[in-house]
């Protein structure tokens, strides 16, 4: 771990430490793409109240592997822009500097920036059990469970988040901020008032099960699940003693629980 001074040691003792994050990366495979770009705000609460300035880092990084045209289109990262930029090795003691102050690590869609920056920081990011991980997309599920979209730049426009940025969308520091603007809006909705700035309790919030409507595979695709529940019973039941559901689809296999028992 880095022996040089430490950049943020006058976060206050005690309090809540989020660290927010975004990746742009060079493809939609969470086990082989590779940042392109990283952002980090180091954020501290007393319960859900920010207190105290954030600590910001952010780089372009160039990958071992010419960035994809595909991947260029979605992030506007060109490898033109990456040419002179720092490889994932050589920023590594920032990165580790920032990340090892949090208690929380925060991201939209979380499960595949962090399997992406534990796979190439395993050294501080392996550190960071599912207890300590805020998916806003998931948090966004819970809460708005009726809107169309949950995306972070529908969620922008829907909510006005970017009313006090600066910057583009999906360019890490932009999006980063997206995430702690909608977490923070997330904090003014009543279906968290039961929480008493209780950030155990948010976890297991955003880890429990969603309903889910829609079949997303099989030969039910795109049919409501409780359209599916109520009319073929023997599927269902084989699809339930199938292992891999609950591994899976753990949301499509509570929400067949649910709705099986209440057909009942």
């Amino acid at each position: 771990m880095n022996s040089s001074p430490d950049l943020f040691s006058t976060i206050e003792k005690g309090s809540t430490r989020v660290l927010f994050l975004d990746t742009e990366t060079t493809g939609p495979d969470p086990s082989a793409a590779e940042v392109c770009e990283v952002a980090f705000i180091l954020a501290e609460y007393s319960g859900f109240s920010e207190t105290g300035p954030c600590r910001r880092f952010e780089s372009l990084v160039k990958p071992s592997s010419p960035i994809p045209p595909e991947a260029s289109a979605v992030n506007g990262i060109s490898n033109r822009m990456v040419e002179n930029a720092p490889a994932a090795a050589e920023i590594r003691e920032q990165v580790e500097s920032i990340a090892s102050q949090a208690d929380y690590i925060a991201a939209h869609n979380l499960p595949y920036d962090y399997a992406i920056l534990k796979r190439q920081y395993p050294g501080v990011f392996s550190r960071f059990a599912p207890s300590t991980r805020i998916d806003t997309l998931r948090l966004s599920r819970h809460i708005w469970q009726d809107i169309p979209s949950h995306s972070l730049q529908a969620l922008r426009y829907r909510f006005e988040l970017d009313l006090n940025l600066q910057g583009d969308a999906h360019r890490a520091m932009f999006d980063t901020e997206l995430v702690r603007e909608l977490l923070h809006h997330s904090f003014r909705q009543p279906q968290l008032s039961h929480l008493d700035d209780d950030w155990n309790g948010l976890v297991e919030l955003i880890a429990s099960p969603l309903e889910v409507k829609i079949f997303s595979f099989g030969k039910y695709r795109g049919s409501l699940v409780e359209d599916t529940v109520a009319g073929d019973p023997d599927y269902i039941r084989w699809l339930i003693r199938q292992k891999w559901l609950s591994e899976e689809h753990p949301d499509l296999y509570h929400t067949i629980l649910r709705k099986a028992g209440n057909s009942k």
